[in-house]
């Protein structure tokens, strides 16, 4: 029986110190923390030179090892501790003291296991000491439950704060999926409100256009757009306002729901382009209005408006047509419970915007038809006034002819025949008779381009184009290509005018353009005569014309052309011809 020396009497002194290292075991903040204080208490308890403390995992492998020495300067490898603990475990007894322990200097080991809940997590030892009495042997076994129960528990508060964390970042998880979930909800909701927004936007468009392609007037156009804007947006009143050129807003009568009551209570409301009252914000600032009686405890902040129209909810948005402020579109008297909704702002917009389209629209028809009816009498008055002066100028050029081949002709003829009988031997009366053979090819052209003798005929009006061509060769030889498909059904004055036309082309080619060879072409084209002379003469600067010989008749030609309704283009470059071309309708 083993008695309690001086050591002993000191061990009991170490056993109330394993108390206050116990209770420090307790409050450590680590497992390292707690393998130090372990292995301190079992080198005070031990008196042993170095502690050793190794932790396994779940599947029974060694996981960590701590080790604590007496002497600082003191190191046991890693390999040395392994050696120990493995000498431990292949005992049959436990604690075991090995009589010769497999590390060099350590002469003396106890290794024991730690054990938590009927699980080896790991074993404890000491070495290097004295004998190690059954009183110290007992303590290390004290000390080893101990330290496997506070670890065990440090563990647990490890899971149990892993657990802690892991709820709390699921729920973390939980309250993102969830805000995820709503602001998903609330997308998914925006794009049906927004589908919904573009088909009622597109309902509105369809019915602007078909009220618009009735061809009904505005009152009867407007009373069916504002019933169809109704119906989308589930109003039981629509009106447009309309801005005045004072800036005032006045309500265009005839609306959809709209009696003489309710145009009573309405008063002009004036509208500034840098106003701030409710009025111009819509107008000219795009701002959209939305009120209902049961926004709010007193009916929101829009009650007076809702008191003066006399309606339980109002929505109103700027009319518009491009750039231009028309007025305003107004629904009223919803029959949601919620009242009006920024989908019904959408499709109010949509419809005022295609309806200032169409209120443009039927302005500009009713201008456009004002002015064609202007138009029509001004060609009227101008036909009657070519009418007129192709008659005129007729009668003028039959009487100049009348007269030309009766008294001037005959003259000159029989001045002729004198000087025949006079005798051809005598030279002063040959090159006055000469001189008499071009005056009269000269006046008979005149005579030809004046009064043409076959225009009037039918079948005539090609023959005469063909004859002032020849004409022009004999004078000038002048050679010439001509294409003729040519109508003969036109009216006098028709033909008159194309044959000037042609005629006065041929002149201009004669005096000026030192031509040899042109080119005539003329048909009938896009309800006209078309035509076109073009000569390989010297050409001149187009833009210089006024200051050139035979520009008269080049300003004759072009006049003429746009008098009779039509026009008439002179293109020419110096050394490359002139090309004069016309186009005359068949309409004058």
């Amino acid at each position: 029986m083993e008695t309690a020396g001086q050591s002993e009497s000191g061990l009991w002194d170490r056993l109330e110190a394993f108390q206050s290292f116990s209770a420090g075991m307790a409050g450590a903040q680590g497992l390292g923390q707690l393998a130090d204080k372990a292995l301190e208490l079992a080198l005070e308890l031990s008196g042993a030179s170095v502690a050793f403390l190794s932790l396994d995992d779940d599947a029974g492998s060694r996981q960590q090892v701590f080790s604590h020495a007496a002497d600082p300067t003191m190191s046991v490898t890693g390999d040395e501790i392994d050696r120990l603990f493995a000498a431990a475990a292949n005992s049959e007894r436990s604690p075991r003291t090995a009589a010769h322990v497999p590390v060099a200097g350590l002469n003396q080991f106890v290794g024991l296991p730690l054990n938590a809940g009927g699980n080896q997590i790991g074993m404890m030892g000491v070495a290097g000491g004295t004998v190690y009495t059954v009183t110290q042997r007992r303590a290390l076994a004290i000390l080893s439950n101990q330290v496997a129960a506070s670890i065990e528990v440090f563990r647990l508060q490890q899971r149990r704060q892993e657990l802690v964390d892991a709820l709390v970042n699921l729920r973390s998880d939980l309250d993102r999926s969830e805000k995820q979930r709503l602001l998903n909800e609330e997308r998914a909701q925006g794009a049906l409100r927004i589908e919904r927004a573009h088909e009622l936007a597109v309902q509105a468009l369809v019915a602007v256009s078909t009220h618009a392609r009735t061809g009904a007037n505005f009152n009867a156009f407007y009373r069916g757009l504002t019933e169809s804007v109704a119906e989308l947006v589930g109003a039981g009143k629509v009106l447009f306002w309309q801005l005045n050129e004072d800036r005032t807003l006045t309500a265009i009568a005839g609306a959809h729901g709209i009696d003489e009551e309710f145009l009573a209570r309405l008063y002009p409301a004036p509208a500034e382009p840098y106003g701030n009252d409710l009025t111009s914000q819509v107008v000219f600032k795009d701002f959209v209005f939305r009120a209902a009686r049961d926004d709010g405890k007193d009916g929101g902040p829009y009650r007076a408006v809702l008191d003066v129209l006399g309606v339980s909810s109002a929505i109103s948005v700027p009319w518009r047509a491009g750039a231009q402020r028309l007025g305003v579109v107004a629904a009223y008297d919803s029959r949601n419970r919620e009242g009006f909704s920024m989908e019904d702002a959408w499709v109010l917009q949509m419809a005022g915007l295609a309806a200032g389209l169409v209120w443009q629209l039927k302005l500009a028809e009713t201008d456009l038809t004002s002015t064609i009816g202007r138009l029509q009498k001004v060609d009227e008055a101008r036909q009657l006034l070519l009418r007129n002066m192709s008659t005129a100028v007729d009668k003028a050029r039959q009487r100049f002819a009348s007269e030309l081949h009766d008294d001037a002709l005959q003259k000159l003829t029989g001045a002729e025949l004198h000087l025949q009988r006079a005798g051809d031997h005598m030279s002063p009366v040959v090159d006055a008779r000469s001189l008499l053979e071009q005056a009269e090819q000269a006046l008979r052209k005149l005579l030809f381009e004046v009064r043409p003798p076959a225009l009037e005929v039918p079948g005539g009006f090609e023959e005469t184009i063909r004859d002032r061509v020849t004409m022009m060769r004999t004078l000038t030889g002048i050679e010439a290509e001509i294409e003729l498909k040519l109508p003969d059904d036109q009216p006098y004055e028709m033909k008159s005018i194309v044959f000037r036309q042609v005629s006065e082309a041929l002149t201009n080619v004669e005096k000026h353009a030192a031509a040899t060879r042109v080119q005539i072409a003329v048909a009938a084209r896009d309800g006209g005569i078309h035509g076109a002379v073009v000569d390989d003469g010297r050409g001149f600067v187009v833009a210089e014309r006024d200051h050139l010989p035979g520009h008269l008749g080049l300003l004759a030609l072009r006049e003429r052309a746009l008098l009779a309704g039509g026009w008439c283009e002179v293109i020419s470059e110096p050394g490359n011809g002139t090309k004069v071309e016309f186009w005359i309708p068949s309409t004058l």
